[in-house]
């Protein structure tokens, strides 16, 4: 929907609610792993003098389902053995989500306009505040030093332990473009 659109100044908002689901093996409606629900756009540009133009864009993003690990068959450390990684818990299959999340990208344009052609020069900032953005989890069997957590209490038994695993960065870039 575009908000303003005065002088020189453009602002245009986008609302997308959706669902996306399948039939597991039991017949029961699950989220498929693109579920996330939710997605917002807001965009905003400004035209300067002389060719310049600023803008930018927010987005954000429902959080993705994702599947818990069998916790019972992950400790086993004779079935950890035999993939080497741990099991997910197909009977709870996408019935956990992760966090929204969202970013700011800033840009600079200046415009230069020839006979049969233009330049765009511009400065671009992805994820301008750096948001740090909640992926699956993933487990280890592995303390920091690198070795086999075996459980004391019960030798054919291992600890699992959950490492952090975010993404995100500040992402720069500058660049050309020629219009025919």
């Amino acid at each position: 929907y575009k908000l303003v659109d005065w002088n020189n100044l453009n602002l245009t908002t986008t609302y997308t609610f959706f669902r996306s689901e399948f039939t597991d093996k039991d017949n029961v409606h699950r989220p498929s792993s693109w579920d996330t629900r939710h997605m917002v756009n807001l965009i905003g540009s400004y035209k300067l003098s002389k060719g310049w133009n600023i803008s930018a864009r927010w987005r954000f993003s429902g959080g993705a389902p994702y599947t818990p690990i069998d916790m019972e068959l992950s400790t086993n450390r004779e079935a950890w053995d035999i993939t080497n990684q741990y099991y997910l818990d197909y009977d709870k299959f996408n019935t956990l989500r992760l966090t929204a999340n969202h970013s700011l990208d800033l840009r600079v344009d200046k415009e230069i306009y020839f006979n049969k052609f233009a330049l765009n020069f511009y400065a671009d900032v992805q994820n301008a505040y750096n948001f740090q953005s909640e992926s699956v989890p993933i487990y280890t069997n592995k303390d920091v030093d690198g070795n086999v957590m075996i459980d004391p209490s019960d030798p054919t038994k291992q600890k699992i332990r959950l490492l952090d695993n975010v993404s995100g960065t500040v992402l720069p870039a500058i660049g050309v473009m020629v219009k025919f």
